[in-house]
């Protein structure tokens, strides 16, 4: 189907609403998207109801990982709008950020540990022990 043409089947295409439970965002989430370019529903319905495919899904499924990273709306519009990194690139990009996060999260709650552990013992904390709690 060409883009922005009308949908007639409804089984390769969900609504906004649907897309919009399935992704836990507000349907007010989809419209600025749709209205910022950063995800356009493929179609619309005969009803004039924006209609998203699996490629519109799976975009928006690209934009929301670099969200819920911290990402802003442009730097996700620049992360999904390069020509050279197709959903395989995307999907490796998010799990090397998650995976760095992890990895700064896990150093963090060591840090976390280590200073119970010392204040367990009665013991004064340093300010360079309570910084490290903080990745700092």
């Amino acid at each position: 189907m060409a883009s922005g043409g009308i949908v007639g089947a409804v089984e390769d295409h969900w609504t906004v609403g649907r897309v919009a439970e399935l992704a836990h965002v507000s349907v007010r989430t989809l419209h600025h998207y749709d209205e910022i370019g950063l995800v356009r529903p493929s179609g619309r319905t005969a009803a004039g109801y924006r209609a998203y495919s699996a490629d519109d899904v799976e975009r928006l499924r690209e934009v929301l990982g670099y969200r819920r990273l911290g990402f802003g709306l442009r730097e996700v519009a620049e992360l999904v709008g390069d020509p050279s990194a197709d959903a395989v690139a995307h999907l490796r990009r998010l799990r090397g950020l998650l995976l760095e996060r992890r990895a700064r999260t896990d150093a963090m709650v060591a840090a976390i540990d280590r200073e119970l552990d010392v204040r367990a013992k009665g013991l004064k904390v340093t300010p360079e022990e309570q910084l490290e709690a903080l990745g700092a």
